[in-house]
């Protein structure tokens, strides 16, 4: 009888438990304590408890935590009410006093309006914490970022009555302190000017202007590995930075003395290169990858060429998860050191699919034509980031991502590129001034996305190009529209269209130009090697001569028609059209302008150009060297050709040092009146000044000679100078100033005197 008793305890105390473990919560209220009210929505986002839901005090708990997390609340209570089979949860908060106002104190060197953008603590609302310490914080970089590394902030919290405050941020800017003389000890290898010249913090006579040559203790930390990863290049392995000491200039507390004390050691020589877990190639495979050669002097930079090599080696099968470590093992005592490279191979993908996302304009098979990289290939890194710079290269996206993920199959990946697509149609206005076309103005509208079958789509989408543009200066006014398909019948052969009107005024008579171009290219042997067959029909009218012209160009005035087929081959290896770095051009172009088609005369050109791009330094320094020569010439070699289609250098763009167009054969008046052979070199080399600022030490040697195929050395003619190049990115203004004197002239009826040649545009 007690057994029984007991087990119908036991079963009473089990349903009192499963009736107290399924409570439903009833109601969930928020009871506010204060004069500032949240919305009920914000703070029921911030619970997990609802009505209906089970009553579970653990989940009460963290409801109360995450409430309190936010940062308005200086008191948070949840309390329960039993009801019939429900419990009401009633969640009491107090709301801490409200901002009344934010002030900033101290700021002398930047406006409140600035300084209000970069808190994210607001007035009219409850102090929080957390955005307090944000938004002091944000405030220290601010002023790191400009150079005050020096100033502190802290803020004050004062009470304004009725459960308000004001907070008040306390600014002490301190001075800005820049950068004075670097200074180096113990340095043999290496001048200090050499060291100064590879790191950051350094001094710059334009700090006084810009946010240049400022002194910033994080950058030293830096400027020790740049140290570092220059000895290590000359196989200083044991190379540190001993002591960095940063000393207050007596003269001006605004400045600061550097002095980096340093241990260089002795150099070290390779001693054996190994290669270690290489299962798929074998060592002699590995060996052409291998840059380190053994008794020779360690070099870093030689280490990362094998490390890449041999990365690229595997790439090429598809081995994706591949990775190489590179293990060092200095003997301090022989100074030889070991060179291991550690790999591990992982096993090698083919790709499943390749996904494009993010284009709801630009049709898929635009972007598809030009991967690199299709279904079945190896997943190789290489291919990926070449189909990666095409795409960015097409000039439609803001962004491209690449990216591999797994497949449902094994041993396989996905390739995926998500894109961001700008505004294709690009109206600008603006204009710009040189000493070539003077003051001009320019509207134009593009679209580099352009699509001519899709008229429901505005005209978008199809890979297109279309460029309506006109200008009206001082000396020049036309207009010009351009179209390109760069994929004509859906192949790689581009079509070129162009139709133009301008009128040029030069010195002594007016040229007028009416027109159209075609042309088709297509590339060959590789994506760098192109060849270009066109076609140019236009008429030209030389006119409003001066009346003081000589007869001879009296002559030339009239009408004429140009009907002319061209070929031109070419190779383009350079990493930008727009700031090369790297690599070369070589262009050769034959055209001729025969009477059978069409045309006023009978003549023919011929021309040849290369560029070679080279950098040192971190392309730190860019070094150009260019040539153009070029001869045009009539069927009958005693006549000559017309003088529109005549050689003139001089001026920004050609010979510098020389005013514009005024090299070239002259008439009985001293005029110029072309040539019809022309040879133009130049060489330049651009250094780094500040940002979007550099300088260029150049020099230019050429001349126009009278007759075809006829050079005489005698008269040439060289200009040498110093100038800027600038790219304001405030209004996308390209601006290139050179100052330059004729150290050689052979040029007659021309001033020798110092020239400065200008060439500034802007756009909005």
């Amino acid at each position: 009888m007690g057994a029984v008793k007991n087990f119908l305890f036991v079963m009473l105390i089990g349903c009192f438990s499963v009736t107290a473990w399924a409570d439903k919560i009833g109601q969930v209220v928020f009871d506010q304590i204060g004069s500032y009210k949240f919305p009920e929505d914000m703070l029921r986002f911030n619970v997990q408890s609802k009505p209906g839901d089970e009553f579970v005090p653990k989940i009460i708990d963290e409801d109360v935590k995450r409430l309190t997390g936010t940062g308005f609340f200086a008191d948070v209570v949840a309390e329960s009410k039993q009801n019939a089979g429900t419990v009401d949860v009633t969640f009491k908060l107090t709301a801490k006093p409200v901002v009344k106002e934010i002030v900033f104190d101290g700021n002398k060197k930047f406006p409140t309006s600035d300084l209000e953008k970069e808190i994210t603590l607001n007035a009219e609302q409850p102090l929080n914490d957390k955005n307090l310490r944000e938004s002091a914080n944000k405030l220290r970089n601010f002023y790191r970022e400009k150079g005050y590394n020096e100033a502190t902030i802290y803020p004050v919290i004062k009470n304004a009555g009725q459960d308000t405050v004001n907070v008040t941020f306390k600014i002490d800017e301190h001075l800005r302190l820049k950068v004075n003389n670097v200074t180096f000890s113990n340095n043999t290898v290496f001048s200090s000017w050499d060291l100064k010249w590879s790191i950051a913090t350094r001094h710059s006579f334009l700090s006084r202007f810009f946010e240049i040559g400022l002194y910033d203790p994080k950058e030293l930390d830096l400027d020790k590995l740049r140290l570092r990863e220059k000895y290590w290049g000359k196989g200083y392995l044991d190379f540190k930075v001993e002591d960095i000491k940063v000393t207050p200039n007596a003269d001006d507390p605004e400045y600061v003395d550097v002095h980096f004390t340093l241990f260089e050691g002795k150099p070290y020589t390779v001693n054996n290169v190994t290669v270690k877990g290489n299962k798929k190639l074998s060592e002699s495979e590995l060996a052409k990858c291998i840059r380190l050669v053994k008794d020779t002097v360690y070099d870093k930079e030689k280490e990362n060429q094998t490390k890449d090599a041999i990365e690229s080696e595997y790439a090429i099968y598809g081995y994706a998860d591949f990775t190489c470590k590179v293990n060092r093992y200095p003997d301090f005592q022989t100074h030889r050191v070991d060179v291991e490279f550690e790999l591990t191979e992982g096993i090698p993908y083919t790709v499943h699919d390749v996904n494009i996302k993010g284009n709801r304009v630009t049709k898929d098979k635009v972007l598809r034509r030009e991967l690199v990289i299709q279904p079945g290939d190896p997943v190789d890194k290489n291919r990926i980031e070449a189909s990666k710079s095409r795409l960015m290269g097409m000039g439609y996206f803001k962004e491209v991502k690449a990216t591999t993920s797994s497949a449902e199959e094994y041993a396989q990946k996905d390739v995926n590129f998500a894109v961001e697509e700008k505004d294709n149609y690009e109206l600008k206005v603006g204009g710009g001034f040189s000493d070539t076309d003077s003051l001009v103005g320019m509207v134009s509208l593009t679209n580099n996305n352009f699509d001519i079958t899709e008229p429901s789509k505005y005209f978008q989408g199809g890979g297109q190009r279309l460029r309506i543009a006109g200008m009206f200066g001082l000396t020049t006014y036309g207009g010009n529209i351009d179209f390109t398909e760069p994929w004509l019948f859906d192949i790689p052969l581009k079509l070129d269209l162009s139709g133009y009107w301008n009128n040029v005024s030069y010195k002594y008579w007016d040229e007028q130009r009416i027109g159209g171009r075609t042309a088709l290219t297509k590339k060959f042997f590789d994506d760098f090697t192109s060849i270009s067959l066109g076609y140019k029909f236009e008429q030209v009218n030389v006119h409003n001569m001066d009346s003081d012209a000589s007869q001879q160009l009296k002559d030339e005035r009239g009408r004429y028609w140009v009907s002319s087929p061209s070929l031109e081959i070419a190779r383009d290896t350079r990493d930008s059209l727009e700031d090369p770095t790297t690599g070369y051009l070589l262009s050769s172009l034959a055209s001729v302008t025969p009477k059978v088609l069409g045309s006023s005369n009978n003549y023919y050109r011929l021309e040849g150009k290369a560029s070679y791009y080279m950098n040192f330094l971190d392309k730190a320094l860019i070094w150009h060297n260019g040539g153009k020569i070029g001869t045009v010439s009539s069927f009958n070699r005693n006549e000559q050709v017309p003088l529109y289609d005549r050689y003139f250098l001089g001026g920004g763009d050609t010979i510098r040092g020389f005013p514009y167009r005024r090299i070239s054969p002259v008439d009985d008046n001293g005029w110029n009146v072309g040539g019809q052979t022309m040879l133009l070199l130049t060489s330049e080399v651009t250094h780094p000044i500040w940002r979007f600022i550099r300088g260029a030490v150049f020099v230019d040697a050429g001349s126009a000679w009278k007759n075809s195929y006829s050079m005489g050395f005698n008269q040439f003619n060289m200009g040498a100078g110093y100038g800027l190049r600038m790219k304001l990115p405030m209004i996308n203004a390209p601006i290139k100033l050179d100052l330059a004197y004729p150290i050689v002239m052979n040029q007659e009826n021309c001033p020798r005197r110092l020239q400065f040649h200008f060439n500034m545009g802007f756009t909005w």
